[in-house]
């Protein structure tokens, strides 16, 4: 009888599955209060995890959206695992990666780009200032190490001026830089977002300051645009170990271009709902004039380093500021973009 038995259970192994099916993965992106992120939004079909998604319907993986409105959270998130992929902005690179590299797991990697700023962002200045010759010696506010602090330590650079030629004030956030312009009339000049750039300046708005002006912006009627690259970054580790559900992100991501194409409102309401946003889609869709999302032309000229604003130029751009004009990196910083930038599986899907 134990013989018996014992040929039972050898075939009811033989006949039962030689292994558990795998569990499904599903990726948890932390996201801030953005519109720029619509490809996204389109691909998983809004914010929850859902079998009706691309990124399922290619690569059986589901994605959640989550809001994390403070970065070093995000970036902790990162370290630890919890989020394999997040978002950033391309300047920011070579900063977080000093201390992200140290572990090679956790080396970020440029998988895509979701947007470039197209007047979201931009230099308010009072008084008889005219561009960026009229600013050495005055006072500046900025939030420190954030795309506004890059805009306008580029735009210093522009006319030969850095950080030292001007009196900077850092403040925490674009926000209070904006506050603080308004509230004191001693400084000069500030870097903020929209819609406070336009605010500030239409002589038809009570937000007017008078005699403020935009010196400066990403508006593409600027020769600025295309510097504030807004990123996918994924863990060195999950892009070893998963290169197919990269391969497969990216393609949902393009496709996700053309879905958010043929339902904006639907879409500016999926981010909407996510963010809180009150105004609803009618509010993300002004958000949405401010950004260009990314598709296949976008995602093929980033990735091109002959590109004056490719990844690679901005990280290279981006490292050189903070080395020279604010030290903030060491002076013998010299890391190669291609260490950091993987564009390979965008480039695989947009063929």
């Amino acid at each position: 009888m134990k013989k018996m038995a014992f040929f039972v259970v050898i075939i009811t192994l033989l006949l039962s599955p030689c292994c558990k099916k795998e569990k499904e993965i599903t990726i948890k992106i932390p996201l801030v209060t953005w519109g720029g992120y619509a490809a996204l939004f389109a691909a998983n079909g809004g914010a929850s995890p859902s079998e009706d998604s691309l990124f399922y319907k290619y690569g059986k993986f589901k994605v959640e959206l989550i809001q994390e409105e403070n970065p070093t959270n995000q970036l902790i998130g990162f370290a630890g695992g919890a989020y394999p992929i997040i978002w950033s902005t391309m300047d920011m690179l070579p900063i977080h990666y000093l201390e992200l590299s140290k572990d090679k797991r956790t080396s970020p990697k440029v998988i895509g780009l979701f947007d470039y700023s197209r007047g979201g962002d931009g230099i308010i200045a009072r008084g008889d200032i005219k561009d960026g010759a009229d600013l050495k010696g005055k006072k500046i506010v900025t939030a420190q190490y954030t795309p506004s602090h890059y805009f306008i330590l580029y735009y210093l650079d522009k006319f030969g001026l850095k950080a030292g030629d001007v009196n900077m004030i850092y403040v925490g956030d674009a926000i209070l830089a904006k506050d603080a312009f308004v509230t004191q009339k001693d400084v000069d000049v500030c870097v903020t977002w929209s819609p406070f750039i336009y605010d500030l300046t239409d002589n038809t708005k009570e937000s007017y300051i008078e005699g403020a002006k935009i010196i400066a912006s990403t508006a593409d009627e600027y020769p600025y645009y295309g510097l504030i690259a807004d990123i996918y970054l994924a863990r060195a580790d999950f892009v070893e170990k998963n290169p197919e559900i990269i391969k497969n992100f990216t393609k949902a991501m393009i496709d996700g271009y053309d879905i958010f194409l043929q339902n904006k409102e639907k879409v500016a309401g999926q981010i909407a709902d996510l963010f809180g946003i009150k105004g609803g889609a009618e509010e993300v869709a002004l958000m949405l004039n401010d950004v260009t999302v990314a598709g296949k032309e976008e995602n093929k000229r980033f990735f091109d380093s002959n590109e004056q604003f490719s990844a690679y130029n901005i990280f290279n751009i981006s490292a050189r500021l903070y080395k020279e004009s604010e030290k903030k990196l060491p002076e013998d910083y010299a890391i190669d973009p291609n260490l950091v930038v993987e564009g390979s599986f965008m480039l695989e899907s947009i063929k």
